[in-house]
């Protein structure tokens, strides 16, 4: 059966909106693809533990931007009752970074405040391990709603939104507090040292992460809490008419473009493999 396209066209703003997806989800799969191609092939990044989180996201990031081929430009609705929907298998892509994007502030937080203890018990393996589980227990979480009635499911999904965003969000507010703090503070009293200007470049990027990730999910948490809950909430069409649909999935850019602009490394990563691909294509 062929899906139909979300926008019919009879206007100009239509045009508009499938030329903003279209290049949305180029930018996306551009931006996070070559964050996760730098990291895999800079050794010292992915051995490094807060490159792991990175490397986690932009993947979830990469395969979001892929689906917003056919979520956004797509007669395409993920929330209950699905049309044309995939399960839920893209929306859940975005809520692996919500775990991932808390953990990853947890790691800083302990990295700062506790060094010895986290060289000693937060290893590589550790990580990974973390990143795993949480791929892991979100789509075996999917599994379930799927295989559960959609009545009980919309239900299941409102009050499980309701209680991720207010334990979330709290988390991270709070997180974000401290580890604000601490660049400010606690990291402003030791010797100035490259190490130091490392710590504090890495909290504040995981600050301005968490923030903008924020900013993006919240309205749409609220909004699809009170879709499932009550008779309050805005419904659309299709996601490529909603506006709270349309914040979430700019952050799949966002997160990769502040990995970019917050790291050195990282920027120095991509830089090097921009070149050895362009040596490569002048030696064919």
């Amino acid at each position: 059966m062929t899906v139909p396209l979300a926008l019919n066209f009879s206007n100009t703003v239509d045009f508009f909106i499938f030329a903003f997806y279209v290049l949305l989800a180029t930018c996306t799969v551009l931006v996070a693809g070559v964050v996760v191609v730098a990291i895999l092939r800079s050794k010292s990044l992915r051995t490094e533990n807060r490159f792991v989180f990175m490397l986690s996201t932009s993947i979830s990031d990469t395969l979001s931007g892929f689906g917003l081929y056919y979520g956004g430009l797509f007669d395409v609705k993920e929330a209950f009752p699905q049309k044309n929907g995939t399960f839920f298998i893209l929306p859940t892509l975005l809520g692996v970074n919500l775990l991932t994007i808390l953990s990853a502030q947890v790691d800083r937080y302990v990295a700062v405040s506790y060094p010895f203890f986290y060289a000693r018990r937060i290893t590589l393996r550790v990580v990974i391990g973390i990143c795993m589980f949480i791929w892991l227990f979100n789509y075996f979480t999917l599994l379930l709603l799927n295989l559960i009635p959609w009545q009980v499911a919309i239900s299941f999904n409102a009050i499980s939104t309701i209680s991720v965003q207010v334990c979330s969000v709290g988390l991270m507010i709070g997180l974000n507090i401290k580890l604000c703090i601490i660049a400010r503070y606690q990291l402003k009293r030791e010797t100035p040292s490259p190490e130091t200007d490392g710590k504090r470049s890495s909290l504040l990027l995981i600050v301005a992460v968490t923030t903008c990730f924020l900013a993006f999910w919240t309205p749409a948490f609220v909004n699809v809490s009170l879709c499932g809950l009550t008779s309050f909430g805005y419904k659309s069409e299709n996601d490529a008419m909603d506006p709270f649909a349309t914040l979430i999935h700019m952050n799949p850019f966002s997160t990769p473009t502040l990995y970019i602009l917050g790291s050195f490394a990282l920027r120095k990563a991509i830089v090097k493999c921009i070149r050895c691909g362009s040596c490569c294509k002048a030696r064919h």
